[in-house]
């Protein structure tokens, strides 16, 4: 009777896995392409999945799965994904900005500036601090909101803009100087000073003269 040796037999195994491994790759690899070159989100998603369980710290295949997960509304998974992302790659800026977003979509605005906060930091992206301060206002934490807008401004060149969604769902690009004082035009009037808010939008209008969200703050505050 032949006798294989434990070296041997584990040499042959580790062959035939390496070959399992490859072909299951190749296979999921190859569903993956034909998926996008369909648009078919679903079948995409299912081979993401497969990459991801043959190799579970696959940073591309996570990222890819996150923002699947994103642009899908699904906010709840790409943020449990990129939450997942981060623990095996600490600080990754595309996985915190993944989070905060997802979180900001699901109304956690404090979870959304906890991951937002370690990106400004990083990078000082005035975008960033603008969304924070933004974010900070809706959760009623004005002097918070009110002292980083004060940062954004000290940072903005003159001719800086900003492009900002508007109540029909278009986008409109402002001076970024009128978006922060429409910004804080919003928090004088939550906290009930009509005159300062009509002051600081004035001056959004004088920027920028076609400022919609501005007018149509500052026809409402006429109106009370």
């Amino acid at each position: 009777m032949m006798c294989i040796s434990t070296a041997a037999f584990s040499q042959t195994t580790n062959k035939t896995d390496s070959t399992v491994f490859a072909f299951s790759r190749a296979k999921a690899l190859a569903v993956y392409q034909q998926a996008q070159k369909y648009n078919d989100a679903l079948m995409t998603k299912q081979a993401l999945y497969d990459l991801l369980v043959l190799n579970n710290t696959d940073s591309t295949v996570m990222r890819g799965l996150a923002e699947l997960y994103y642009q899908n509304g699904q906010f709840t998974s790409s943020a449990l994904v990129s939450l997942d992302f981060l623990e095996k790659y600490p600080g990754n800026l595309i996985a915190t900005e993944i989070v905060a977003l997802s979180y900001e979509q699901l109304r956690l605005y404090d979870k959304a500036i906890e991951y937002y906060q370690p990106m400004w930091l990083k990078t000082e992206n005035i975008n960033i601090l603008y969304q924070i301060a933004y974010l900070q206002y809706s959760l009623k934490r004005y002097a918070e909101a009110n002292n980083n807008l004060g940062i954004v401004d000290s940072k903005l060149a003159d001719d800086a803009t900003i492009q900002l969604n508007t109540n029909s769902g278009a986008v409109q690009e402002v001076k970024f100087k009128a978006a922060v004082l429409n910004l804080r035009a919003m928090i004088a009037a939550d906290q009930g000073d009509k005159a300062a808010a009509k002051g600081f939008l004035n001056q959004a209008l004088a920027l920028s003269p076609d400022f919609e969200a501005a007018k149509a703050q500052l026809d409402e505050l006429n109106k009370g």
